[in-house]
């Protein structure tokens, strides 16, 4: 089951590419620079919380993380204590110089999969992002850029991926700099090893 889960969230997520592309069009004077990271986690169901469709998971530290899971999650009421939980995450990130004087409009896009009626449960998502920030400080000896989003609000990061620490170091303030992000992440539950 999680393997079709998980194709099916990949197919999700390589449907976003085009979405992320659209931040290297061949007008634009440079390609961007691009950083992916994929994480996952395997722990054990601790509680689950029929009501208020959540469940407590302790991973492999044994710090306890809490989960809601929504409608979307079919079958949840065969979660069990003990059981084991799978949480595979992936996160793109794509960086380019935004060209002086050129229009921007934010763009997002959102999409899921769910397990099917019958299969143990689980569930994966897919979300897109695509803005461009104003940079207002930089930090090269630690890897720090603070930037203003559409929202207005100044915002620091920490720059952790070695090919966007390199473009760190061509970023001055007042820059504009476009940015895509893509996150896909999915969920599975499995019975308890006994």
């Amino acid at each position: 089951m999680f393997e079709s889960l998980a194709l099916r969230l990949r197919q999700g997520a390589i449907l976003a590419l085009p979405f992320m592309a659209l931040i290297g069009c061949a007008s634009e004077p440079e390609a961007p620079v691009v950083a992916s990271t994929t994480r996952e986690i395997v722990g054990a169901v601790d509680r689950v919380d029929a009501r208020n469709r959540t469940i407590v998971v302790r991973g492999p530290d044994n710090r306890p993380q809490t989960y809601q899971l929504g409608p979307e999650v079919r079958n949840f009421a065969q979660i069990r204590r003990g059981d084991r939980v799978r949480v595979h995450y992936e996160e793109a990130i794509a960086v380019r110089m935004a060209r002086p004087g050129t229009q921007f409009e934010p763009e997002a896009a959102a999409g899921g999969v769910r397990a099917a009626p019958g299969e143990r449960p689980g569930m994966g998502t897919v979300a897109a992002i695509r803005t461009r920030v104003r940079i207002t400080a930089v930090d090269t000896e630690n890897n720090i850029v603070s930037f203003i989003g559409p929202s207005r609000v100044e915002r620091t990061v920490a720059v952790r991926a070695p090919e966007l620490q390199e473009f760190l170091k061509t970023l001055r303030p007042g820059n504009q700099v476009d940015v895509a992000i893509a996150e896909a992440a999915a969920i599975r539950v499995e019975p308890a090893e006994r």
